[in-house]
């Protein structure tokens, strides 16, 4: 296992790793994201639910990272992050869900108009 200690990020991005929903049945909240760190022109990566940042740029991060491949996937239960102040604060959705979706979104519209 690999770590990083006390760097600053270069750029934080997220994208969505599950089939999309509208707003009005729940959005995409509790949705598979994966989120992507930049630090020294490494990327690592790892999956969470919601698309709230993690690490801001102003951030302190430490975490700890396994290389599979060409890829260096972050452990996020090991993220450590300090702001502009001094305190260590969490952030992001930590939790998990058991079953991912994958069930296409329904067009807008009663049952017997698409059937029609």
């Amino acid at each position: 296992m690999n770590k990083i200690l006390n760097k600053k990020i270069q750029n934080y991005s997220v994208f969505l790793k599950e089939k999309s929903r509208p707003p009005s049945k729940g959005g995409n909240t509790k949705a598979l994201h994966a989120h992507y760190v930049t630090i020294d022109d490494c990327t690592y990566s790892f999956l969470a639910l919601g698309s709230q940042q993690w690490i801001y740029k102003s951030d302190i991060v430490s975490f700890e990272f396994e290389e599979s491949g060409k890829y260096k996937n972050i452990v996020k239960e090991t993220i450590i992050t300090i702001d502009k102040n001094g305190k260590e604060i969490v952030r992001g959705n930590r939790g998990f869900k058991h079953q991912l979706r994958t069930a296409d979104a329904r067009l807008p519209g009663s049952r017997r108009e698409i059937n029609s």
